[in-house]
């Protein structure tokens, strides 16, 4: 189970791993990349498309060693094997980060397990984008109502675990 949050942590992480001809844009630096469908993301094959490029991923280069630390955990699969076929992709607002540093947190609620960052944590369907008004793609890659309102259908990104 506490593999699933290194999973989760590489999709977090994609634009900081993306490796190709892809330009490194950010919400403050668009590099003439045209918009996608949803603020501040992207489909793969959106991005690929508006950038005109081909991108590839690579793992954070001491994943493995973190696994390892984490009582519990087996060997962690290749990274190809805990990506999604179709991964979203999330720009940054200044420019993509650089691996290392340590993050130092505070938490005040640890019986709402906030002070376990290295946990398996829930993510939804769907999420307001920083406007906090309009509802963005998450795990789900789109949704739909019925005519009448009364059935909502998910479809969920490809290979998503």
């Amino acid at each position: 189970m506490r593999n699933l949050l290194l999973s989760g942590v590489a999709l977090i992480a994609l634009p900081g791993s993306a490796i190709a001809n892809c330009p490194a844009i950010s919400v403050a630096d668009s590099k003439g990349t045209a918009p996608g469908a949803y603020p501040q993301q992207y489909e793969l094959s959106a991005f690929e498309a508006a950038a005109n490029c081909s991108m590839s991923f690579s793992a954070h280069p001491e994943i493995a060693a973190l696994n390892d630390r984490i009582q519990g955990n087996g060997a962690l699969p290749a990274l190809s094997d805990r990506l999604p076929a179709e991964p979203l992709v999330v720009i940054p607002y200044d420019s993509v980060g650089k691996y290392g540093g340590t993050l130092d947190v505070l938490s005040n609620a640890t019986e709402a397990g906030t002070s376990d960052f290295l946990s398996v944590r829930h993510v939804n369907l769907v999420r307001y984008s920083d406007d906090l008004q309009t509802i963005v793609p998450n795990i789900a890659k789109a949704w739909k109502w019925n005519g009448d309102f009364t059935q909502l259908t998910f479809h969920l990104r490809k290979g998503h675990r």
